[in-house]
């Protein structure tokens, strides 16, 4: 790919990436934060803890990318199933990620936590501006 065409297309997302960024760490931090206390203050096991951590981050997400995002002219309704839709997706990234990294590599709960969000996060970011929010 041209050096050109990749800086053009680099400037081009990296306000919206940047906000993004700035939401989803902010989300991050809240889900992580109730991950940390579920798991290990309440002793709940990481699945559920996960859950609960992703539904919490998710809800402030979703009012956060409303602010951020402009919609692209799609019913109301239908950008809500699309943004439920890669949430559902997102967390079953994260699930996922969690199970390989606790059950089969034996890394710590809060660990496989934030490298689940990572890899969901990058998911999100790339279904919500590439299609539901799209500028095209």
């Amino acid at each position: 790919m041209n050096v050109a065409i990749l800086k053009s297309k680099i400037h081009k997302y990296k306000s919206s990436f940047l906000k993004y960024f700035f939401a989803g760490g902010l989300c991050a931090l809240v889900n992580w934060f109730v991950f940390y206390v579920f798991n290990t203050k309440s002793c709940m096991d990481y699945l559920s803890s996960g859950i609960i951590a992703f539904l919490v981050s998710n809800s402030l997400n979703f009012v956060l990318c409303k602010l951020i995002f402009k919609s692209r002219g799609i019913k109301k309704r239908i950008e809500f199933v699309l943004v439920t839709f890669a949430s559902v997706i997102a967390l079953v990234i994260d699930l996922c990620t969690m199970i390989v990294f606790i059950d089969f590599l034996n890394i710590l709960p809060l660990i496989a936590k934030i490298l689940g969000t990572g890899f969901a996060f990058i998911f999100n970011y790339a279904f919500r501006q590439f299609y539901i929010f799209s500028k095209v």
